[in-house]
C-alpha cells in the first residue's frame, strides 16, 4: 500500500499544473500584448468599463489557482484512499477522505513511482522520528519529476518541502499538516502552455475536525511564467473548507492577494468580502469577489451556480457606474 506521507507530498507537488496564468490569451487590457516572462505594469491599474471584465477574469482565475496549489489540479490527494482524493471539477473542489481506511509507514529514502503515462517521481526524505510514524518541524523532502506525464501535463524538475508544523495521527488520517514548498524553475507543460514557477507557498491541510476538512494555501511571492502570459502573486492566501459527510457536500472558499499579470497594464488586489459558498463540484451559488485598482473596483457577485454579475465603480465613489452579466464558465474560459 502506498505510504500516506508520500501521497501527501506527491499531491502537494502538483502545484503548477493548476496554470497560474490559466492559459488566458485575451488582449492586454483590451489591447494587443501580454506575453513573455515577467509581470505587467508596475503601477496600480485603473479599472474601467472597458477592462473590468478582463481584470475580473484574470484575477479570479489567479485566485482560483492559488486555491489549487495544494495539489487540487491533479489526480492525487493527501486524504485519498485511491488516486483521486482532491480534484477540481467545474468551479468547486471535491474532497474524498481516507479516515479509517489508511495506513502509514516511515519514509524511506529514494522512493520511485511510475507516472501514469511515462516518467517517474523520485522522493527522498529526512525525518527526525522514523519510529512513531509522525512528522516534526524541520523534516524535509525532495521530490524530483523526470518527464512525468500524468495524462494532463508533463512535469519536469524538483521541489523542496519543509515541515513547519504537524499534529494528529497519520494512521487514522486525522491530522493538521503545515509545509513550505519551494519551487525553482519548476516546469509544467500542457496542451495550452508551458509554465515555469519560482517562489514558495505554505500549504496547510487540516482534517482534525472531520468531516469538515480545510485546505489553505498562502505565500509571499510566487511567479509563474508561461508562453502566453506571466503572473506574479504576492501576499496571497486561499482557504477551502468542505463538509464531506453531507450529500451534496457544501464548501466555502475565501481568498485575498495582490496580482501583477502581463495581461494587465497594472497591479490589482483581490479579496472575498463575502465568502463563496457552493456544493459538490458546482460553481459557487453565493458570495462576492472584489477587485480593487486605482480609485476603482469591480465586484463579482454570484447570482447562482451558473450566472454572475460584475458591478463596476470607475471612480471609487461607491456608486455602480456599469453592470455586466456573465457566467462562471466564461470567467474560467481561456
Amino acid at each position: 500500500m502506498k505510504n500516506s506521507l508520500l501521497l501527501t507530498l506527491s499531491a502537494i507537488s502538483l502545484l503548477t499544473a493548476c496554470d497560474g496564468g490559466n492559459g488566458i490569451t485575451a488582449a492586454k487590457d483590451g489591447n494587443i500584448g501580454g506575453s513573455g516572462a515577467g509581470a505587467g505594469g508596475g503601477g496600480t491599474l485603473e479599472i474601467t468599463a472597458a477592462n473590468a471584465v478582463l481584470v475580473t477574469k484574470v484575477s479570479y482565475q489567479a485566485a482560483l489557482s492559488s486555491g489549487q496549489l495544494a495539489g487540487f489540479s491533479g489526480n492525487t490527494g493527501p486524504l485519498a484512499s485511491d488516486l483521486s482524493g482532491i480534484s477540481k471539477l467545474g468551479g468547486g473542489l471535491t474532497i474524498a477522505n481516507k479516515i479509517g481506511g489508511g495506513s502509514a509507514n516511515a519514509i524511506i529514502p529514494e522512493v520511485i513511482e511510475e507516472c501514469p503515462l511515462g516518467g517517474t517521481i523520485t522522493t527522498n526524505g529526512i525525518i527526525a522520528d522514523q519510529q512513531s510514524l509522525t512528522l516534526t518541524p524541520g523534516d524535509s523532502f525532495d521530490i524530483f519529476y523526470a518527464i512525468c506525464n500524468d495524462g494532463f501535463s508533463v512535469i519536469d524538475g524538483s521541489l523542496f518541502y519543509e515541515v513547519d508544523a504537524f499534529s494528529g495521527d497519520l494512521l487514522t488520517g486525522l491530522y493538521s499538516l503545515t509545509m513550505t514548498a519551494t519551487f525553482t524553475d519548476f516546469q509544467v507543460a500542457t496542451e495550452e502552455d508551458e509554465l515555469v514557477s519560482n517562489g514558495d507557498v505554505t500549504v496547510r491541510i487540516d482534517t482534525l475536525q472531520f468531516p469538515n476538512i480545510e485546505a489553505e494555501v498562502s505565500g509571499n511571492s510566487l511567479t509563474i511564467d508561461g508562453s502566453v502570459s506571466a503572473v506574479v502573486m504576492t501576499d496571497f492566501s486561499s482557504l477551502h473548507t468542505q463538509n464531506t459527510a453531507m450529500n451534496p457536500s457544501p464548501y466555502t472558499q475565501t481568498s485575498f492577494g495582490t496580482l501583477n499579470s502581463t495581461l494587465l497594464s497594472g497591479v490589482i488586489s483581490y479579496s472575498t468580502p463575502v465568502a463563496f459558498e457552493g456544493s459538490d463540484a458546482d460553481y459557487p451559488n453565493s458570495g462576492e469577489f472584489l477587485v480593487t485598482g486605482s480609485n476603482s473596483s469591480a465586484r463579482l457577485t454570484a447570482i447562482d451556480s451558473v450566472d454572475v454579475r460584475v458591478d463596476i465603480d470607475i471612480d471609487g465613489d461607491g456608486t455602480i457606474d456599469q453592470t455586466v452579466n456573465t457566467t462562471w464558465a466564461e470567467l474560467e474560459s481561456s
